[in-house]
């Protein structure tokens, strides 16, 4: 959790920093997001090798013995990842037609979204602990309390960013000197599309659960599901209807299907497990 959210809140205080202050734009945000990525790293090693001393001289055989149950969690994991950036070269080709300012405007809001939603995704890495905590102690009670109190967080940070972009939709026009297009779409998502962020939010935590009990195929099935399915089709049909918005539109509606079906799977998964645990005769 605290790497997590070294990262995001690096990335939150420097981003306008150099975004507005430096007057870096794009290039601002690349660099913030980079020393954000090494804070991720240096809290990270510090916690494996200071406070965990779980560092250790690597051995050939015990790695070959445990590379195939990493690689079970791992492959999917990394496959995951993937998803997202192939769903956004896809909508960035989908907007290219319409103009670079309808590019300018898309490149813009994927800098507005990890500041505004940051903590949603330091809560995505924070709940995969506390679940597998509670399945450990087979206390399946927990990890559905754990599951919806995440939720919860989710969505009550989601309408609080809504707001604060709902007000600060104009003025971000402004600090970022958009015009026709750009400006259009930066108003769209701040005033109408933002709140559908919380089903991705939905989708992350989601993701972190099936990681750690053990369903990573959940993640990596239901991520490219949102990627092709719930963006192509959207994408498409925005694109004829409205243009540009209709791309950004498209783009933002296929997770609300993706999300609401990964915490349905979510709640049978967890309460399949505490069943088993029941039956077992688990504390």
């Amino acid at each position: 959790m605290h790497v997590t959210l070294a990262g995001a809140a690096v990335n939150v205080i420097l981003d306008p920093i150099f975004i507005f202050g430096f007057g870096l734009g794009i290039d601002g945000a690349a660099i913030a997001s980079f020393l954000a990525r090494l804070v991720v790293m240096v809290v990270g090693l510090w916690g494996v090798i200071r406070v965990h001393t779980l560092m250790g001289r690597p051995r050939l055989r015990p790695f070959l013995a445990d590379a195939p149950a990493l690689a079970a969690i791992a492959a999917p994991a990394v496959l995951t990842n993937m998803a997202t950036p192939v769903a956004n070269a896809y909508v960035t080709a989908a907007i290219a037609p319409f103009g670079d300012s309808a590019v300018a405007g898309w490149a813009i809001i994927g800098r507005i979204m990890p500041v505004a939603f940051g903590a949603i995704y330091a809560l995505s890495g924070s709940i995969g602990p506390i679940v597998g905590q509670n399945w450990g102690a087979g206390n399946g009670e927990r990890m559905r309390h754990a599951l919806t109190l995440s939720l919860a967080v989710t969505a009550a940070f989601t309408a609080a960013a809504w707001i604060a972009l709902v007000v600060l939709a104009s003025p971000l026009v402004q600090l970022f000197q958009a015009t026709g297009e750009a400006a259009q779409l930066i108003v769209l998502f701040c005033r109408w599309l933002a709140p559908l962020f919380g089903f991705l939010g939905a989708l992350f935590l989601a993701n972190a659960v099936f990681n750690t009990l053990r369903r990573p195929h959940y993640s990596t099935i239901l991520n490219w599901g949102r990627a092709t399915i719930g963006t192509i089709p959207f994408v498409e049909a925005g694109s004829a209807l409205a243009g540009a918005k209709g791309v950004l539109a498209g783009s933002m509606l296929g997770a609300i299907v993706f999300g609401a079906l990964a915490v349905c799977l979510c709640y049978r998964l967890i309460n399949s497990l505490a069943a088993e645990g029941d039956a077992a005769g688990r504390p």
